[in-house]
């Protein structure tokens, strides 16, 4: 019989013990071994600003103080309405109205309702699916999870989910055929993505939704250039809303405040977490065209349902000093010059270790993935897990990095540190990093042997 673990609190893995973090201090975690570890993913691409930042904490001791919590459907509040104009006045286009939720997932499931609403406010109640992409990460509740193609992660709900992932996902260096340029493959990937879009029967078809560059489900995989562009034509085209996922990739990831002002994309619903609040609260948020609001406020004249802790004023203050920071210090142009430095890192280890393959990213966002034998695309068999190994073999070597990718392709790596992040930590990084390496080397070494 299985012994249970001897904590209350459940953990993902039920059989493995955890290491107990004490504090954390920048871009360093501590715990109670003595252990330091680098924070070479942020967490979950969360903690932008780093750990221990005591000027977030002044200021979430000083909203406490004043007032934590109000409801929204019976009072606004100062810091709230202060977060929603200064996110959309960074926003672009028409990007005017912020609404503010929970997490990532509850920002999904917020979109498939304002979809949802606008469309009926429009007199097409018919038109309620929301398309995404076959490999794709929008959140672990049910409408979030099915919109995504995550197959390791949809069998958890089983028949209680919509098939709503139908189009291709859109990663050249895998998917792209023999001779097949970049710009041609992406091209390809959107005629397919229309094709899969109208034979769901595009009168019933709500929104399409993408991250610009998808994260977990694929580990930073980076479409072609114009892809995203050429979505949101495709959308004007079929009668259809565009939702981006920036949950991963806003507020600096990239080095920009969205990714998707890298095409000039405007979408129709902006979806934005992680990073917003750097990791000091659970807030999420979305972004709305004023066209969608008109709709609401010519029809019913009631927006989409939120949640009890929308827009509660202890979590915004907490965004507002998170974003103090982040423009003080320019964290942004510090995460373009620090993501080029950590490309070049990257690529001087795959030098030395040509297992690497695919270095991708942009910012302070990069992945790559690990194959079987140089210059091959062929990733480890799945059962092997790769990613999750070699997250284990960082941990041992003082560094946090991120395990990506859905069999069979759960091979791909995450590195994606505060964007506050110094020239030397990026040193320091990319040493605990190349200590690791040699050991998955061996790995993948025993794995081709026994088979």
């Amino acid at each position: 019989m299985t012994e249970l673990p001897s904590s209350a609190l459940l953990k993902q893995n039920i059989r493995e013990l955890y290491p107990e973090v004490t504090h954390g201090r920048g871009v360093y975690l501590y715990d109670t071994a003595g252990n330091v570890y680098l924070d070479g993913s942020s967490g979950a691409m969360t903690a932008s600003i780093g750990h221990g930042v005591a000027e977030v904490g002044d200021a979430i001791r000083a909203q406490t103080a004043s007032v934590a919590f109000t409801y929204r459907t019976q009072f606004t509040n100062a810091p709230a309405e202060q977060l929603a104009a200064r996110l959309t006045a960074h926003a672009p286009g028409d990007l005017d109205f912020a609404f503010f939720v929970n997490s990532g997932s509850e920002a999904s499931e917020y979109a498939i309702r304002t979809a949802v609403g606008y469309w009926r406010e429009k007199g097409l109640p018919r038109k309620t699916k929301i398309l995404g992409r076959g490999t794709s990460y929008h959140g672990m509740t049910m409408g979030a999870l099915s919109m995504s193609g995550h197959a390791a992660r949809r069998p958890d709900y089983g028949d209680l989910l919509h098939p709503f992932a139908v189009a291709p996902p859109a990663h050249a260096w895998r998917f792209a055929e023999a001779g097949e340029t970049e710009e041609a493959y992406g091209r390809r990937v959107v005629a397919e993505f229309e094709s899969a879009a109208r034979a769901e029967d595009i009168d019933t078809v709500a929104a399409v939704i993408v991250e610009p560059i998808v994260g977990a489900a694929g580990g930073v995989l980076v479409p072609p250039a114009g892809y995203l562009a050429a979505l949101r034509r495709m959308c004007d085209r079929l009668g259809v809303l565009l939702i981006v996922d920036e949950v991963i990739t806003g507020i600096g990831r990239t080095g920009e405040w969205f990714a998707c002002e890298g095409e000039d994309v405007i979408p129709d619903l902006l979806l934005l977490g992680k990073g917003m609040s750097g990791g000091y609260a659970a807030v999420a948020g979305v972004l709305l065209r004023r066209p969608i609001v008109e709709a609401f406020a010519l029809g019913s004249g009631v927006a989409p349902f939120g949640h009890t802790f929308s827009g509660n004023p202890l979590g915004a203050a907490t965004c507002l000093a998170v974003l103090d920071i982040l423009e003080r210090d320019d964290a942004f142009g510090n995460a373009q010059r620090r993501g080029r430095q950590l490309e070049a890192g990257l690529r001087n280890l795959q030098a030395v270790h040509p297992r690497m393959a695919d270095i991708r990213g942009r910012g302070l966002l990069w992945g790559f993935e690990f194959v079987t034998d140089a210059g091959s695309r062929d990733a480890p068999a799945p059962s092997r897990n790769a990613a999750g190994a070699f997250v284990r073999l960082c941990r041992e070597h003082g560094l946090i990095v991120y395990p990506a990718g859905i069999a069979p392709h759960n091979n791909a790596i995450m590195i994606c540190p505060p964007l506050t992040i110094t020239e030397e930590e990026i040193i320091d990084l990319l040493d605990r990093l190349s200590t690791a390496l040699p050991a998955m080397d061996a790995l993948l070494d025993e794995w081709a042997i026994s088979g």
